[in-house]
């Protein structure tokens, strides 16, 4: 199992809230500057119908007080052609790093300007890599793509490995970058209904809280609307993939219902070559254990509940039995933590919108009850 789906490297607590907080800071700066430059419009795509939305998946270590930018890509929609651009910068492209940060010749890469210095900087870095600004910015993590995979229905475990396996390419990394781009053609020209008036509004808003991002929830519907009267599932040829600086790659098709198949071939003839840091023979059985057992020793950490909360840490539970009672169990006992009774009501309102969404009548009756216990009386 390539990894980067493990949770152990992320129980360092303090690092990954911080993380938390200087992302939150960094789009809500971005955001109230945005609302400032356009005080009375609320469109997206602006006076060119042109949005450009940089998708950002961060890869957060133990102990790191930022993280790396381990998956780049600029998202274009022009509104005026019907057509999108979907342009990668691999993790390793060549980045400038401020004196005294880099150490060896690997630190000066694209991903180490997010992870050594900041994401603000990172994004700096990036922009000047695709020669273009970004309007907006999506960040997500690894707990929430894994959420997202599972409310789409997708294979958790072999999606992931699809998405970071790079080992058994020649070319390597700028391989596993394209790749990326085409999964999320896939996900545009399939997920995305052709009318408007089908498009899962309760689905759309439980992905959206997923997401760290200066885009308004308004704006991001928008942008959902517009993909779907561009009916890109019958005209994929809409949606070109580029990749900034260019290498030679090839198209590689996600397929679902093979892919499972297509990693064994991949991974087999080479398994005995990866490094511990590369493979791991590790199951989403044992991965499981290992978290309830990290999550039953410190429930009693305030600190640990936060950190667990912020960063969806049930999304990594297979066990459609289990992730719903992990996830109700840390928001019981994160809502105490929290001063301001709105954020509480908040956090409830959407917990039970989800579980409503999801069909688990149980936990959303609990949710309802603890939500009671915040309306005045």
């Amino acid at each position: 199992m390539i990894t980067g789906f493990f949770l152990i490297r992320n129980i360092t607590r303090g690092a990954d809230s911080e993380l938390t907080n200087t992302i939150d800071n960094f789009l809500a700066k971005r955001q109230e500057q945005l609302l400032n430059e356009n005080k009375d419009a609320i469109d997206a795509f602006g006076e060119d119908n042109i949005v450009r939305v940089l998708f950002i998946g961060l890869d957060s270590r133990a102990g790191q007080t930022n993280g790396h930018c381990d998956a780049i890509q600029l998202i274009e929609i022009n509104k005026d052609t019907q057509k999108i651009e979907i342009t990668a910068v691999p993790r390793g492209t060549p980045s400038q790093l401020p004196p005294g940060v880099g150490v060896t010749s690997t630190d000066y890469y694209v991903s180490n300007a997010c992870g050594l210095v900041s994401l603000e900087y990172g994004v700096k870095q990036i922009e000047y890599t695709l020669g273009k600004k970004p309007d907006y910015i999506m960040v997500v993590g690894f707990s929430e793509v894994m959420g997202i995979l599972k409310y789409l229905d997708l294979p958790t475990t072999p999606t992931l490995q699809w998405l970071r396996h790079r080992q058994g390419y020649a070319i390597g990394e700028p391989q596993r970058a394209h790749n990326h781009s085409t999964f999320l053609k896939k996900l545009i020209t399939n997920y995305i209904p052709e009318d408007t008036s089908t498009i899962n509004a309760p689905l759309h808003y439980i992905v959206y809280k997923l997401i760290q991002t200066d885009l308004t929830f308004e704006q991001s519907r928008e942008i959902i609307e517009v993909l779907s009267e561009m009916k890109l599932h019958d005209k994929p040829e809409n949606i070109t993939l580029t990749m900034r600086p260019f290498y030679p790659v090839q198209d590689i098709p996600y397929d679902s219902e093979h892919v499972e198949e297509y990693l064994q071939t991949m991974i087999e003839p080479i398994k005995h070559l990866l490094s511990k840091d590369d493979y791991a023979a590790n199951t989403p059985e044992d991965i499981q254990t290992q978290l309830l057992r990290i999550i039953g020793e410190q429930k009693d950490d305030p600190e640990f509940i936060s950190w667990a909360y912020e960063n969806n840490i049930w999304l990594q539970i297979q066990d459609e039995e289990v992730s719903p009672r992990v996830q109700y169990d840390i928001i019981s006992l994160y809502i105490p933590l929290l001063d301001e009774r709105s954020k509480r009501m908040q956090i409830l309102s959407d917990y039970i919108i989800e579980m409503d969404y999801r069909g688990l009548e149980k936990w959303s009756d609990k949710g309802k009850e603890l939500l009671e216990k915040e309306l005045p009386h």
